[in-house]
């Protein structure tokens, strides 16, 4: 796992960042400590139609029928410049209330997609139980799924794209946890991520556009949070 503040490798049962001191006090001090309530689809920027908010839904109940422990949301909107996706992601993940999000749901278990219009960034950052279940690799690949139609303002399609691909890679994860406890599929992952280097923070061009990415981890709060993002231009 890594800071949301510095994208430092951090220990999932540190309280403070080893390397920049950033934690989950750090977090309330500097963005409030109340309480947010949002939807499953949250459009702050009012971009979807209504009929891709509710295709977004449907596809959201679909796979909440197949992963019944998963919560699966969306924001859209504008950050200030002050606040990243990650760091958001990680406030959002400790501080939001899902309507209508049943209690076997908690933000533990949540895959929140993000996309800040202002910096054209779309990001996933994943509760402490979800980042167990999906890869860096993974995350990254599931917003790739979706930047074709991110680049084009195509919102709708671009979100239910990528939660399909999200569901892809859970029903390959429910797959193997058929064999294998949750348990021994964290440690075994703890112990590639031990033995190998990240993925690099800039990769190749995609159609003259620089992809990178970026995963961060604090606290095991009401919630840790792994988030994966795309540069500035693809959304």
């Amino acid at each position: 796992m890594k800071c949301p503040s510095c994208f430092r490798p951090i220990d999932h049962e540190a309280d403070t960042c080893y390397s920049c001191g950033y934690s989950i006090v750090a977090s309330k001090a500097k963005y409030g400590d109340n309480i947010v309530q949002m939807s499953r689809v949250h459009d702050a920027a009012h971009c979807l139609r209504k009929q891709d908010r509710d295709e977004l839904n449907r596809t959201l109940d679909s796979l909440e029928v197949r992963f019944p422990q998963m919560l699966f949301c969306l924001y859209l909107g504008a950050l200030p410049d002050n606040l990243s996706i990650s760091e958001f992601g990680f406030w959002l993940l400790n501080h939001a209330q899902i309507k209508g999000a049943e209690y076997a749901r908690p933000n533990d278990n949540a895959l929140l997609a993000i996309v800040d219009l202002n910096t054209r960034q779309a990001g996933i950052s994943l509760g402490y139980f979800s980042e167990m279940l999906v890869t860096e690799e993974e995350a990254y690949r599931i917003l790739m799924a979706a930047r074709p139609h991110l680049v084009n303002g195509e919102y709708g399609p671009a979100f239910r794209r990528l939660f399909h691909a999200m569901g892809r890679v859970l029903g390959r994860k429910a797959r193997v946890l058929k064999r294998k406890p949750i348990e021994l599929l964290r440690e075994e992952r703890l112990a590639r991520a031990a033995g190998r280097l990240h993925l690099p923070v800039e990769g190749a061009s995609l159609n003259g556009v620089e992809a990178h990415h970026q995963q961060s981890a604090a606290a095991p709060v009401a919630g840790g949070s792994q988030t994966v993002r795309t540069p500035a231009g693809v959304a």
